[in-house]
């Protein structure tokens, strides 16, 4: 018994031996903690260098990306201009006046982005230059505000998560007129039939990603950038020049200049860059010289 008790003391003394072992290999070594510089392991890591090979790749994509933005924008705006003249019509001119106004107010009512607003009035613009009908009919303001209705309601289901019902869509109190659902409806598919159901249009902001990468500033003033940006496109949609006369890559371009102006950028950054993005965009230079005039009279809305 005295032997068995013996061995018995052995394996519980064997096993708490292994026991404080196992839990001293859990523990954190203090000596150690003690002589390592702690401010080296919490000094942020460099990032390793990028692989050239997929910034070459990240180029490549963005030169093709943009050659097909330029492309799709000959298609669209090439005949624009001379489909209708809004200077010499200017009944028509003044209709479309209201109803760019009554699509940015809506659209501010909303809450829908400035993307919104301004592919509205490109379907807009490109519904009036397509619709071949007489002189009289271009006359009526109300088919205006009605097309204009119609292109904002696609618009939204273009570019916007919610889609409100299109009697609440009409929440202008100014306007001078209200349609029920079904003559929206139908003036849809009249819009979508002229455009070639062709809704996913090039405008200024689609060239914002590419230009914004041209100019040289700081990752914090994207941001800032972006919103001037958009601020500037908003604020030439009333302006029947904005979509008749110059394509959208020229109105992106001038539009950067007037950002990098109000953000004070001067010297040879705002020369290069003006530079970089008329090699790149490789537009027509004297129509952006008259936009970039254009545009410099006016201020963000």
């Amino acid at each position: 018994m005295q032997k068995q008790a013996a061995t018995d003391g052995e394996e519980e003394n064997t096993a708490y031996t292994q026991l404080a072992g196992g839990l001293n290999d859990l523990s954190c070594d203090e000596g150690y903690c003690n002589t390592v510089d702690m401010g080296a392991l919490h000094a942020p890591r460099r990032r390793p260098p990028f692989p050239r090979f997929l910034m070459e790749m990240d180029e490549l994509d963005e030169e093709y990306g943009l050659g097909v933005l330029l492309s799709k924008e000959d298609k669209t705006h090439e005949n624009l201009s001379s489909c209708y003249d809004l200077q010499v019509d200017l009944s028509l001119d003044l209709a479309r006046q209201e109803a760019v106004q009554w699509i940015l107010a809506v659209n501010s009512y909303h809450s829908f982005s400035a993307f919104t607003a301004i592919l509205s009035v490109d379907y807009l613009d490109r519904f009036l230059a397509s619709l071949n009908l007489s002189k009289e009919m271009f006359m009526k303001p109300w088919m205006v505000q009605l097309a204009a209705i119609a292109c904002l309601s696609l618009a939204a289901k273009v570019a916007e998560t919610h889609v409100p019902l299109l009697l609440d869509l009409q929440v202008d109190q100014e306007s001078k007129y209200v349609f029920r659902p079904k003559p929206i409806q139908r003036m849809e598919l009249l819009v979508l039939s002229l455009l070639d159901w062709k809704m996913n249009t090039v405008t200024p902001l689609s060239f914002l990603s590419f230009i914004i990468k041209r100019v040289p500033m700081e990752d914090h003033k994207h941001m800032e950038f972006s919103a001037l940006f958009e601020r500037f496109a908003l604020s030439l949609l009333a302006d029947s020049r904005f979509g008749q006369y110059y394509r959208p890559s020229v109105a992106a371009a001038a539009i950067t200049l007037q950002v990098m102006k109000q953000m004070d950028f001067i010297g040879e950054d705002f020369e290069c860059c003006k530079n970089e993005i008329c090699r790149v965009l490789r537009f027509n230079k004297e129509k952006f010289e008259a936009y970039d005039q254009l545009i410099g009279r006016m201020r963000p809305v």
